[in-house]
């Protein structure tokens, strides 16, 4: 038997593959969203008998090693060799010889590299006196021995050498050595020494745990403060979440991921208790990490700076994760405080408080808006509004983005069918921008207007008795429903039947929508003695209105201190306070100052 077949009878497809995907049993298959592409029903299937995969949707497929050469971009000797690392088979060199594939024996030689420096630069961190300085920072920063070694945190001496020489006397050739990214040669050429010196040692790996780079925090003034390896054959910065490695299965667990910026603040979050935190190495989160971290879960809280930059790039990350069908939530600390200082500052448990407290995407995006905006003014409104409704563009969920388009219309109050409108139109039109016209505010009428209107539509008689007052008493000025009950009232005038049918000859939509609302509404027909109830809670809006303009026309009157003007309106006060009390008196009351 072959070494490939052995580690193929060895391995366990739906084992490995649960490592990437998350499956779930159905009938004698596994199933789960597919890796290689974006989809929202779970056409990928796993089948454990045969040790085989296929997706359904794009129609990738193969076995165990075809799965891991495309989840992890890797050569078949190198899937071999993952594969039988997870599947416990050691490899005989002789019958399985990497030298015959070049690019893999770079890569094996890089990974050794770095597996080399790791281990060098945490020996550092208390071999020397400017180790030790390095570690007591770190200390002074709250990372506790248990910490450094989890995530194996180093020191590259300011011996620009150190390195090179450790990696030279391994065996390693310069021309790999330079490959690596770890180790520079100079203009002349003549001499080799380290990227990395007098800097804080941050392991980067992949999610297999393999250290495939690095990034160096400067102690003292000198800049960049933050550095990281460049890109080589086994490390592309775009595809690599940080800690990853180490919090994936509590991702899986926990059905969320903690998306920050820096390696300290990802340490500060694990030091917190919370343990399934990745940051994006240095750079805005890509489309790539998006996909690596919907491997793990589609639900993300991202806990960037709250500066402008942090504001611009939690912005940016929210497109790419609602593109990717993510469940989007975004905690933004308070005091201008990114997530390492506000742990070291306010503690783990307040940080914990904020995190199960953080709002939806949605929320955040529309309180921002608000406080931009002047929201009494319908300008204001529209502009919020295009603030956000871009993010909602992305949603590939049509159900999902027409409940988020009626929250945003609700916290805004304008009409959310113009908005799901508008929204459909850009999205068949790729636009990222959205033209909501301006002055098309939601028709918000109150229970009582809806009761009136369905009742004197059902009801020439109750609509013959009741209309006539509530136009000429004023009561309906000012509401959403108010033309609506003047044009009944001459249609009634006219001798006209009140024909719900003709609703479409209303030149208003919104006035249209409010009479289907109205006489959809649930429930028996009102009576008339719901109909006084009814007519009763719009004086009484009426008059809590005056009287609210009234007291502020006091107030007023106080500040410039016109005794003339006070005591006129006092006693209109007066009069609208004894009107109030006889709105409270009841139906019986109100139908008897309607008829006088």
């Amino acid at each position: 038997m072959s070494q490939v077949d052995e580690v193929r009878m060895a391995a366990d497809i739906v084992k490995i593959v649960g490592d990437y995907v998350k499956l779930r049993k159905a009938g004698a298959n596994f199933v789960g969203l597919c890796p290689f592409h974006q989809e929202k029903t779970p056409s990928f299937a796993v089948h454990p008998t045969k040790q085989i995969f296929h997706c359904f949707g794009c129609g990738v497929g193969g076995d165990v090693f075809k799965f891991v050469m495309l989840i992890d971009n890797l050569t078949f000797p190198e899937a071999l060799r993952r594969v039988a690392e997870k599947a416990g088979v050691r490899l005989r060199e002789r019958e399985f010889d990497e030298t015959a594939d070049a690019n893999a024996r770079e890569r094996t030689a890089l990974h050794k590299i770095h597996d080399i420096a790791a281990k060098f630069y945490a020996s550092q961190l208390g071999a020397t006196a400017e180790g030790r300085a390095a570690r007591a920072y770190l200390a002074d920063r709250g990372v506790s021995d248990e910490i450094v070694g989890r995530f194996l945190l180093g020191y590259a001496p300011s011996d620009g050498q150190a390195l090179t020489r450790r990696l030279l006397d391994s065996g390693f050739e310069t021309e790999i050595l330079e490959k690596s990214g770890l180790v520079l040669r100079d203009s002349a050429g003549r001499r080799h020494f380290d990227r990395f010196r007098r800097r804080i040692m941050f392991p980067i790996a992949r999610e297999s745990g393999k250290v495939v780079a690095f990034g160096g925090r400067a102690l003292g003034d000198e800049q960049p403060k933050y550095m990281n390896s460049p890109e080589t054959a086994i490390y592309a910065k775009s595809r690599v979440l940080y800690h990853l490695d180490r919090a994936g299965p509590a991702i899986r667990k926990l059905d969320y991921a903690i998306l920050v910026e820096g390696y300290m603040d990802c340490i500060a979050v694990v030091t917190a208790g919370v343990e399934n935190v990745v940051a994006s190495c240095g750079t805005s989160l890509t489309e790539s990490q998006t996909r690596l971290l919907s491997r793990y879960s589609r639900r993300a809280v991202v806990n960037y700076d709250p500066d402008s930059a942090g504001v611009a790039a939690t912005e940016r990350s929210l497109n790419l994760l609602l593109e990717e069908g993510f469940e989007a939530k975004v905690l933004a600390l308070p005091g201008g405080l990114d997530p390492d200082s506000f742990i070291r500052r306010q503690g783990a448990s307040s940080y914990r408080e904020l995190l199960a407290a953080a709002p939806t995407y949605l929320d955040y995006l529309t309180e921002r808006a608000a406080a931009r905006h002047d929201l009494s003014r319908p300008e204001g409104k529209v502009a919020a509004a295009n603030a956000v409704m871009p993010y909602l563009v992305r949603v590939p969920n049509p159900m999902l983005r027409g409940e988020l388009t009626n929250r945003l219309a609700e916290r805004l109050r304008l009409d959310e069918r113009l908005l799901r409108e508008e929204l459909r139109r850009a999205a068949a039109e790729g636009r990222r921008e959205l033209h909501v016209q301006e002055g098309r505010e939601a028709v918000r009428a109150t229970p009582a207007e809806k009761k009136l209107l369905r009742a004197f539509f059902e009801s020439e008689e109750l609509a013959d008795e009741f209309l006539p007052q509530l136009v000429e008493s004023g009561d309906c000025v000012g509401q959403p429903s108010e033309n609506v009950f003047k044009e009944l009232w001459e249609m009634r005038q006219r001798g006209e039947k009140l024909d719900a049918a003709r609703a479409e000859s209303w030149p208003n939509e919104e006035i249209q929508r409010l009479i289907y609302e109205s006489l959809f509404a649930p429930g028996a027909v009102p009576d008339r003695q719901q109909v006084l109830e009814s007519l009763r809670a719009l004086r009484r809006k009426k008059v809590e209105s005056e009287l609210n303009r009234l007291q502020d026309a006091i107030r007023a009157a106080e500040r410039e201190k016109d005794s003339a003007k006070m005591a006129a309106l006092l006693g209109a006060k007066a009069k609208l306070d004894k009107e109030f009390k006889a709105v409270n008196l009841g139906p019986k009351k109100l139908a008897q100052g309607q008829t006088k």
